[in-house]
């Protein structure tokens, strides 16, 4: 295989300058280096690369620290061990950029994940050790739905490294879409709501009964995205979630990474997912979450979720097991709902590590 490096890594960075890459944002700071493996010694072009059927395969490595602190959180982490989500923020923020430098996909369309996938195998490579981790993330990047040669999908397979050390796979798909679709789906997502908003709603940032952070392993009450919990009875938990204050937001009022749409950024809801699993893991089956985190997520995307309205996350925890290492662990399906209907399901196998 060919490593056309240089190019890759200037058009990434020329994009995050330009702020075409559109979750540049929720990156600030960080490092990301993004090599295309070409398949040919010929000069890559998308023009007729992709036909009605094709099975053309890309290959991409991607790299970057993690933060020690995540960029959702204020002064501390409160974890022994990475955050699960970081890989696949890592490949939603490039999709796009990937989409239209190697598979000529409009730069007007809009690319959505819909559906994620990870697991860890073995947690012990995410601890947090004395500085950020670095990620290797190395995609298999296949198109889909090719119509006059644009992929309306692209599927991700990929395999993660922790400071060299094998450490998960995953897997993701995306969909593009046009303007015109875009807004028709953005607008057939919104809920209807009979009525004004309800006061303290927990979109608006409402919050009742508090829950200590060391419950969802972080340092500070700043950091919990949950609140309002229900008694947690035959392994069944519901809460209520606060949006306001942890996605960064423009000037026009729309949450990063998503000008002039407003929704609940996904990083938001995948930290809500893990920290109601820790919570329902904790609270229904024993286990320390400040021992513990995510071994492997399943996500599926129903829909946009509002930030301006009331969200709640359901979980159900299922039997407790070990895994390979002899860990406790437990599996906990999740339902983040607004207004009566499902943004997304998941399900999250938690993590007992001593």
């Amino acid at each position: 295989m060919l490593v056309d490096e240089v190019d890759a890594v200037e058009e990434l960075e020329e994009a995050v300058r330009a702020g075409s890459w559109r979750d540049a944002g929720s990156v600030r700071g960080a490092t990301r280096r993004l090599v295309h493996r070409a398949r040919t010694w010929e000069p890559w072009s998308p023009a007729g690369r992709l036909d009605e059927g094709t099975e053309t395969e890309e290959e991409f490595v991607l790299t970057g620290e993690l933060p020690v602190v995540p960029p959702l959180l204020g002064d501390g982490h409160g974890s022994r061990f990475h955050d699960l989500q970081a890989a696949a923020e890592m490949v939603r923020e490039v999709s796009e950029f990937i989409g239209q430098t190697h598979f000529a996909v409009p730069a007007e369309r809009t690319g959505i994940f819909y559906r994620y996938a990870i697991e860890t195998g073995d947690i012990a490579s995410w601890r947090l050790g004395r500085g950020p981790g670095r990620l290797t993330t190395t995609m298999a990047v296949r198109p889909g739905k090719v119509i006059d040669s644009v992929p309306r999908a692209l599927d991700f397979r990929t395999a993660l490294e922790m400071d060299g050390v094998a450490c998960g796979t995953a897997t993701a798909s995306v969909v593009f879409l046009p303007p015109v679709a875009h807004r028709i789906q953005r607008a057939q997502s919104r809920p209807v709501i009979p009525g004004p908003r309800r006061p303290g709603a927990a979109g608006a940032g409402g919050a009742g009964a508090a829950i200590r952070p060391a419950e969802v392993a972080r340092a500070h009450p700043g950091d919990v995205l949950i609140h309002s919990p229900s008694e947690a009875k035959h392994g069944r938990l519901s809460v209520s979630v606060s949006v306001h204050g942890h996605a960064p937001v423009h000037a026009g009022g729309s949450p990063a990474g998503y000008p002039g749409n407003g929704h609940v950024p996904a990083l938001v809801q995948l930290e809500t997912l893990r920290q109601t699993s820790l919570l329902t893991a904790g609270r229904a089956c024993g286990l320390a979450p400040s021992r513990s985190t995510l071994g492997s997520l399943r996500v599926n995307f129903r829909g946009y979720a509002e930030p301006h309205l009331a969200l709640r996350c359901a979980a159900v925890a299922g039997l407790p097991g070990r895994d390979g290492q002899g860990r406790r662990q437990v599996p906990v399906a999740l339902t983040l709902t607004q207004a009566g209907r499902a943004v997304l399901e998941a399900v999250a196998t938690v993590v007992e590590d001593f």
